[in-house]
């Protein structure tokens, strides 16, 4: 069984390691960017270069036509990369799982008397479990900005409350909606406008802006506990950009060492 997770996890890695990398590296540059131009008073929608590592983060620079809702191998890529990334994540955790105390351990460690290849190994197998749970739910988020029928999964499965709309079936995830790439925005004309109201105050279906979009929104960019989970995030997304550097430098040096 082992064996089988190894190639699993090997073979899906490989080919996908340099978008995860990508997608990584961008969201860090995303979080760390937005950071600084909030201190300067900026919107970093105004940014150009982080307009310009956005279109990297979400569509490989292959922007859809329209970027709400419409699709380019850009989009397929990524949100592709980020499903195939749960799996990686959950077969790493396979391999990773210790048989007894003993071992626990030494999975927990890094090594750094034994070479540089054992410490490679063991920053991938020990770094890579401390952050699994964050670089889960990040992977778990992504796709949600990409495809409806996904969105609508993740809400059923987080017990949040969707629009009519945004519960279409797939079929729609080729046309231009309202539903892709809206957890990403809130522009200034949505925070103006007034919330409709019921005649007993409260917010009806129309006025009421999906939960759902500021749950996953949070959730991904890790702002759901403020500067601490800010921090977690950007440490997560690091090691996460890391993850497929060392992986291919393991399957590298073991490949070389088989054909010698």
């Amino acid at each position: 069984m082992r064996k089988f997770f190894l190639k699993f996890h090997r073979w899906l890695a490989l080919p996908l390691g340099v978008f995860i990398m990508i997608l990584c590296f961008s969201g860090l540059i995303l979080l760390i960017g937005g950071e600084i131009a909030a201190a300067f008073d900026l919107d970093p929608k105004q940014v150009p270069f982080l307009v310009a590592v956005k279109q990297l983060h979400r569509w490989l620079f292959m922007v859809p036509d329209p970027p709400r809702g419409g699709i380019s191998l850009g989009r397929i890529i990524t949100s592709v990369s980020a499903m195939c990334m749960t799996l990686i994540l959950l077969s790493g955790v396979v391999l990773w799982w210790p048989k007894n105390k003993k071992m626990l351990k030494n999975r927990l460690t890094i090594n750094t008397n034994k070479g540089f290849r054992r410490f490679v190994h063991d920053a991938h197998a020990s770094l890579g479990i401390y952050v699994v749970v964050f670089l889960l739910l990040i992977s778990l988020t992504g796709p949600v900005f990409s495809y409806g029928w996904y969105r609508a999964g993740m809400s059923k499965l987080f017990g949040q409350e969707m629009p009519p709309k945004e519960m279409k079936t797939g079929k729609d995830d080729a046309k231009p909606t309202a539903t892709n790439d809206n957890a990403f925005r809130q522009t200034k004309d949505d925070s103006q406008k007034k919330e409709a109201t019921s005649p007993d105050g409260k917010k009806d279906e129309q006025g009421k802006k999906p939960k759902g979009s500021k749950l996953f929104k949070k959730i991904h960019t890790g702002q759901w506990g403020g500067w601490f989970s800010k921090i977690l995030h950007g440490l997560a997304v690091l090691i996460g950009g890391f993850l497929p550097i060392s992986g291919y430098y393991i399957w590298w040096k073991k490949r070389n060492t088989k054909k010698a």
